[in-house]
């Protein structure tokens, strides 16, 4: 059983860096076209955000619903599978409706979303966009749906397959859209939202056909349901809690920003932000194969199994999130200057300060799903009650004194405060002391970040700072090599990494 979970996460992370490769190139070929005109980027950066409110639609049920999913998938329960996924849907449905609503009204009155909006141009196309995310927004139910079918059976990469195909479709239509003389951002945006569609609805019948779903019992499930509100209630409401600190906490800052300064300084911020995404998408790729096996143990009541995973991937993955993130702080001039050009030489401090806050991911994220997993609401209420509250606080107090730079910077310290939180749990979950356990993370991560630091400082004055494909593609590669000669330098002074090199490479054989 776990040599199978093995070849399925390896099979997840294959698909996965497909995809992430796709996302990369995507900044070579798509960002560029989207920022040739920085008022009108800055209003589609403002209307994208607004799509990521739809993530939270469910209030939390649909998170509590996946975990409660995934133990009774396997204890071979799976008609109370279905139930649980009709419920958390149901719930997600009648939010999404809400949230059409409401774009629909905001499409009627962009001006409402961003400040001083141009009259001409500018108007219908913030009016364009919206209306055409009020329409697709349905479609997130049928996305959410096959995720939880996918993932609690630990097979994402099917549906990162789909996705994959749907995303070069997506990447080579900027070629048509954006060609000489034609900037068609609304009928870009509107090209994107169909080719989802039709790959969630490829997803969904390889789901039919792959375990011969019954949605037809989904269908039937797909109401309120006091029984299952009962038992998932305590946890979908702490979601919802985290949900609503993590709304206002992570994504509010852009329309923050239009209100207060306009489309032009959103752009100016977003360009931070979308490299910030880029290496969220990261790790995403990551962590989701493990959210199912936490829950797994739970419904096993293997709590010694649990701790011995959990431990196994803080250790895992501290060089593979800090080594990239340290790389690309230190490259973020060069970076930014060959990707979009010196219209956006403002966003390199705010990038560096964003990417700065996943330093310590690879705490943060297992903890956070130990404590989902665990039901440990009291821990998750403290956390997501501090986080934003310090991030507003700084903003309001260093905003007339940093301008922009007191987002990211605030984003930064939250983060960071998040960090020191969980890994105190840490030291308790796993009865270490303080130094212990700092020995255990961060020993032998110390020469290779030394050699990555001093390296990549002499690095630095010699890569090209000019907006060009080929002067990004040379940052990327430089990049590249300079993480992966960290990661062998580790390997050779690590014996756990090499032992963890050891076994994945035994299962792939």
């Amino acid at each position: 059983m776990q040599e199978s979970y093995i070849k399925n996460y390896l099979k997840i992370y294959f698909w996965q860096g497909i995809s992430l490769v796709l996302n990369f190139l995507s900044l070579f070929i798509v960002i560029p076209y989207l920022t040739t005109n920085t008022s009108i980027y800055g209003i589609y950066t403002v209307c994208i955000s607004i799509s990521i409110f739809l993530s939270y639609a469910d209030l939390g049920f649909l998170t509590a619903g996946q975990k409660y999913a995934a133990e009774y998938y396997i204890r071979g329960e799976k008609l109370q599978e279905i139930k649980v996924i009709g419920f958390a849907s149901f719930i997600l449905l009648v939010f999404l409706v809400l949230f059409s609503c409401f774009f629909i009204y905001l499409s009627l009155n962009p001006e409402f979303l961003i400040k001083d909006l141009s009259l001409d141009t500018g108007y219908s196309v913030a009016s364009s966009l919206l209306l055409i995310l009020a329409l697709f927004t349905p479609v997130t139910l049928l996305q959410r749906i096959a995720q939880m079918i996918f993932s609690n059976r630990i097979e994402d990469y099917i549906v990162q397959r789909t996705n994959i195909v749907a995303s070069v479709f997506k990447m080579i239509s900027v070629l048509w859209f954006f060609k000489r003389g034609c900037y068609d951002i609304v009928g870009y945006f509107l090209f994107t939202q169909i080719i989802n569609l039709i790959a969630i609805i490829v997803t969904l019948i390889i789901a039919k056909k792959r375990y011969n779903y019954d949605f037809v019992a989904l269908y039937k499930s797909f109401r309120f349901d006091i029984s299952v509100y009962n038992k998932i209630k305590k946890v979908a409401y702490t979601s919802l809690f985290v949900t609503l600190s993590w709304i206002t906490y992570y994504e509010l800052d852009p329309l923050v920003i239009s209100k207060m300064s306009g489309a032009n300084q959103v752009a100016i911020y977003a360009v931070g932000l979308t490299v910030l995404s880029f290496y969220r998408s990261i790790l995403g790729i990551f962590f989701s194969p493990f959210n199912a096996r936490f829950n797994y143990f739970i419904g096993n009541k293997d709590y010694d199994g649990l701790k011995s995973f959990y431990i196994q991937i803080v250790t895992s993955f501290a060089p593979l999130i800090v080594f990239p993130i340290l790389t690309l702080v230190l490259f973020s001039k060069p970076l930014i200057l060959s990707w979009v050009g010196k219209d956006y030489l403002d966003s390199v401090i705010i990038t560096q300060l964003l990417l700065s806050c996943n330093l310590f991911a690879f705490i943060t994220y297992p903890t956070g799903m130990l404590l989902l997993a665990q039901e440990r609401v009291k821990e998750m209420f403290k956390m997501n009650l501090l986080i934003p509250v310090v991030y507003w606080l700084g903003i309001i107090t260093t905003f007339h004194l940093l301008g922009l730079e007191s987002f990211a910077l605030f984003k930064l310290i939250a983060f960071y405060i998040s960090a020191l939180y969980y890994f105190l749990i840490i030291l308790r979950y796993l009865d270490l002391s303080f130094l212990k356990m700092l020995s255990k993370l961060f020993k032998p991560l110390l020469l290779p970040v030394a050699f990555l630091i001093i390296s990549g400082l002499i690095i630095i004055d010699y890569l090209p700072d000019e907006k060009a494909k080929l002067n990004l593609l040379i940052v990327s590669i430089v990049a590249g090599v300079l993480i992966t000669l960290s990661l062998v330098l580790l390997y050779l002074v690590s014996a756990n990494f090499r032992q963890n090199i050891s076994k994945i490479r035994s299962s792939i054989v």
